[in-house]
């Protein structure tokens, strides 16, 4: 289809070099979940603050929002080989430069606050050109099965993450740990050094739009989802649910201490949510999925904010019921993010990925930012758990609106696949959007797209 249209032919895909980098991309994404859970209970210990946990969030995430859509067109341009190693190198050396702060004992809450500022800025630009990557290199037909089995993959990561982090953060001092995420991104990045990335073979219409203006192409990425009916809809559920989510999200640490744990209770919390996200990823990966996608976009997202609610009237101390309220949650998220990328997977034309793409993060995300920094001072002013249930409520009604007052179901209705194809067919092989819920990894699990 012409709307579509890079089409397969024009394109040699490399299914085995994609896998083999991806196996040092979910290393990589295990030093970093570690990292991240250590480093942001280290802040939760020493401040017992909502009002810094929404600071560290909003920090890590603002930089994201700001420069994706510049990162999207970069990522078009540049060679995406060079500029995966140059961010992940930067972020490893930074990781470097904080850990000796540790171990000179002179890390503040502040500095890491600007460490994880400066992470941000690099997962800007490791975002898009991953995700820009996946369609090049893996054949369209085998998206759908490719994302279930990615997300089933990152969900036993962030199962496992959050659980060895605990026990490392009771045993270790935070200098050693910190040494992790270094040596994972050592191990990525020989993959990455390997692999042959395919090139799109451009006609002299894509000629043109390489050497269009920065500006130019930019805007070519707005103007496709406001013009493909029911995107900017599908966009608008993402973009309320990663509002209301946040609060649950951000402030999940002090829940968890107010019902009377520590580090090991939390992980057992978060090793709930992803043990859902796992079952869920496994069911699609045995399962073709709704033969209308939108379908399970708006299933998995009620169904998220079903675990929501199960997750706020938790009894005080019991664990166990807060993590079935998780599990709920994170079982929905496959559901809900896998469908919404292989729609946009299908949709959006090869050449135009990345900045379609780094726009689709910044509208589904722009909310996020505001409920991160929102959810502190509002939890501090009425209590985590009103707090939790007014969100829930809230993201209910927004999905019922944006299901019966706009295009947001219909967003498939123009969608015609290449004669060789089908949606069975897209369906088999041999995505926090909630890659887009595009549910983001803000800590535990966030909504995306």
């Amino acid at each position: 289809m012409e709307d579509a249209s890079i089409k397969e032919n024009n394109i040699t895909s490399n299914l085995k070099g994609y896998l083999f980098f991806w196996s040092g991309q979910l290393t990589s994404l295990l030093g970093s979940n570690i990292v991240q859970f250590v480093l942001i209970w280290w802040i939760t210990v020493k401040t017992e603050s909502a009002i810094y946990l929404s600071l560290s969030a909003f920090i890590g995430f603002a930089p994201t929002i700001l420069l994706t859509p510049v990162a999207g067109v970069l990522v078009d341009r540049l060679n995406r080989k060079g500029l995966l190693g140059s961010v992940d190198f930067l972020q490893a050396l930074a990781t470097v430069v904080l850990l000796f702060l540790f171990r000179l004992e002179i890390a503040t809450v502040s500095i890491l606050l600007g460490f994880i500022a400066i992470r941000g800025v690099f997962q800007a630009f490791h975002t898009p050109a991953i995700q820009a990557l996946i369609p090049i290199m893996i054949p369209r037909k085998h998206l759908n099965r490719f994302n279930s089995i990615d997300f089933f993959m990152s969900s036993v990561i962030f199962m496992i993450g959050p659980l060895v982090a605990a026990v490392l953060y009771a045993a270790f001092p935070m200098h050693q740990i910190l040494w992790i995420d270094a040596a994972t991104f050592l191990v990525a990045v020989i993959p990455l050094i390997l692999i042959k990335i395919p090139k799109i073979k451009k006609d002299e219409i894509l000629k043109k739009v390489q050497k269009s203006s920065f500006y130019a192409e930019l805007k070519e990425g707005i103007s496709f989802i406001r013009e493909k009916k029911g995107l900017l809809s599908l966009l608008s559920v993402f973009t309320a649910a990663n509002l209301v989510f946040m609060p649950l999200f951000v402030l999940m640490n002090l829940f968890v201490i107010e019902h009377g744990g520590g580090e090991i209770q939390l992980s057992y919390v978060l090793a709930f949510n992803q043990a859902g996200t796992i079952a869920g990823s496994l069911l699609f990966i045995v399962w073709k999925g709704f033969n209308k996608k939108v379908n399970g976009v708006a299933l998995g997202i009620l169904i998220a904010y079903i675990g929501y609610i199960v997750t706020t009237v938790t009894p005080l101390g019991l664990f166990w019921f807060m993590g079935i309220g998780m599990l709920i949650t994170g079982f929905a998220l496959p559901m809900a993010n896998i469908s919404s990328q292989t729609i946009w997977q299908t949709v959006v034309p090869k050449e135009k990925l990345g900045r379609v793409m780094s726009v689709r993060i910044t509208i589904a995300q722009m909310t996020a930012p505001v409920g991160m920094i929102l959810s502190g001072f509002i939890a501090e002013a009425i209590s985590i758990k009103y707090l939790f249930m007014a969100s829930a409520i809230l993201g209910t009604l927004a999905l019922a609106s944006s299901w019966f007052f706009t295009s947001f179901r219909k967003v498939e209705d123009d969608i015609v696949y290449d004669e060789d194809e089908s949606v069975e067919e897209i369906s088999e092989i041999p995505s926090i959007e909630f890659s887009s819920i595009d549910i983001e990894q803000v800590q535990t699990s966030s909504v995306k797209d």
